[in-house]
């Protein structure tokens, strides 16, 4: 008899789910592991669930492929963020910005990127991106401007789980005029291939922290007012270290 109370106590009182404050949302753990977000609308534990979504769409479920349901309000943002709902779009438009320190035995150069693109799943996201830096500012390097694909992907449906970013692509070199100096050396630079790669975390759903190679190629050509020419090819090898937003 307790349990009959028990299960008509859970069919009167979940329904009412969707009649608390609006800013309260409702999340449905399902069995193979989904997430679904938005306002629940109606549970029979021996039937159906029904819930519009986030996006407004309206679904109807088995409840036997329901693990559990839960509900946040807005006061839950002060508990800790391991403690909150797991809520990051893993598929969809995202929009990544980072800002890097490029670190080599003697130089240091600083730098900024920004990549958009399409998340196909939580492991797989293709992207666009483009950026400036400058990879030896105290030794006369010139701005780059790095065009470039990227692959990205997070490892664990956790707020806080490594990733990864992969992108290739070509830098095209700022053009430099005369050195004012004795010599009055008069140079020329031209871009080339470009590579890295990035490992680190993203916490939360808009916070990032990452390590990384950064590969550049360009290349110099210089003469002097002593008849004295040449061509500089460089491969410029950086650690890359930054921080990011995520939108």
């Amino acid at each position: 008899m307790k349990n009959i109370s028990f299960f008509l106590l859970l069919f009167i009182a979940v329904p009412g789910l969707a009649q608390q404050k609006e800013n309260c949302r409702d999340v449905v753990f399902l069995r193979n592991g989904s997430i679904l977000r938005g306002k629940v609308t109606e549970y029979n534990l021996s039937g159906d669930l029904a819930m519009t979504t986030w996006g407004g769409a309206q679904l109807r479920l088995p409840a036997s492929k329901v693990r559990k349901v839960k509900q946040y309000c807005r006061d839950d943002r002060r508990t800790p963020l391991s403690q909150r709902p797991y809520s990051f779009r893993e598929s969809g438009w995202y929009h990544a910005t980072r800002a890097m320190t490029l670190v080599a035995h003697n130089e240091i150069g600083l730098g900024v990127q920004h990549s958009s693109g399409l998340m196909i799943s939580r492991w797989l996201g293709v992207g666009v991106g483009v950026g400036v830096e400058n990879l030896a500012p105290d030794n006369d390097d010139v701005t780059t401007y790095p065009l470039f694909g990227e692959v990205r992907g997070y490892f664990l449906p956790r707020h806080i789980t490594p990733f990864y970013a992969l992108a290739a692509g070509w830098g095209f070199a700022d053009q430099k005029g005369d050195r004012n100096n004795f010599d009055r050396i008069t140079e020329k630079w031209r871009g080339g291939w470009m590579a890295q790669g990035q490992i680190g975390y993203r916490m939360g759903n808009h916070f990032t922290i990452h390590l990384g190679l950064r590969l550049q190629r360009k290349t110099r050509t210089w003469d002097s007012n002593r008849n004295l020419k040449g061509v500089d090819r460089i491969l410029h090898k950086r650690f890359d270290i930054g921080l990011g937003i995520l939108l």
